[in-house]
């Protein structure tokens, strides 16, 4: 089979992947759709399954307003994706990706501020694997995000996925403080 990079594209024209397992359909990917996913596969080792949930939960969302896709291309390459969801339960940012070429250049702010925009929220919910918190740090801190959990195994066994900017109880606040040395 073909990775999405490897297949050529034409204007309107839709691809039809493998099914992600025998109960799920064969959803037909945009243009568009295929490239962004092509992007964050090499991008996602922390993320195991990343495209069974892209094909089940983003494709469908961006389909129904529920989630937004913000692509960025410099001279007719693609460099940075963002996808974001809302829906009546939650706002939240699901993945940024930016590529190792373009890294540090300020592609990753301006997802963010994309993101933002259209969730139409300052702080939404959003989780980062501990490997990768030192790459977003700066980021969070700019935006002022707020550390409220930490998972263990949540996406990778043995690993933490740090959370931030979600509702906070009276009976998590003491665990919050105790989460904040992960951020620095």
């Amino acid at each position: 089979m073909k990775l999405p990079l490897d297949v050529p594209f034409e204007p309107d024209q839709k691809m039809r992947f493998p099914t992600v397992s025998a109960e799920s359909p064969i959803f037909e990917l945009l243009p568009h759709e295929a490239e962004a996913l092509g992007f964050i596969l090499p991008l996602s080792a922390d993320y195991p399954g990343i495209e069974k949930w892209y094909r089940t939960k983003v494709v469908p969302g961006l389909r129904t307003g529920e989630r937004y896709l913000h692509r960025v291309k410099r001279e007719g390459e693609l460099i940075g994706v963002g996808i974001a969801k809302k829906d009546s339960s939650e706002k939240k940012i699901c993945t940024v990706r930016v590529s190792n070429e373009h890294f540090g250049r300020g592609s990753g702010v301006r997802i963010f501020d994309h993101l933002l925009r259209w969730l139409d929220d300052d702080h939404p919910h959003l989780t980062v694997s501990e490997s990768k918190l030192p790459v977003f740090e700066r980021i969070f801190d700019w935006y002022g995000f707020n550390l409220t959990s930490a998972s263990n195994g949540l996406y990778v066994p043995g690993r933490l996925e740090i959370g931030y900017n979600e509702k906070v109880s009276r009976e998590t606040e003491g665990r919050v403080r105790d989460l904040s040395r992960l951020a620095k």
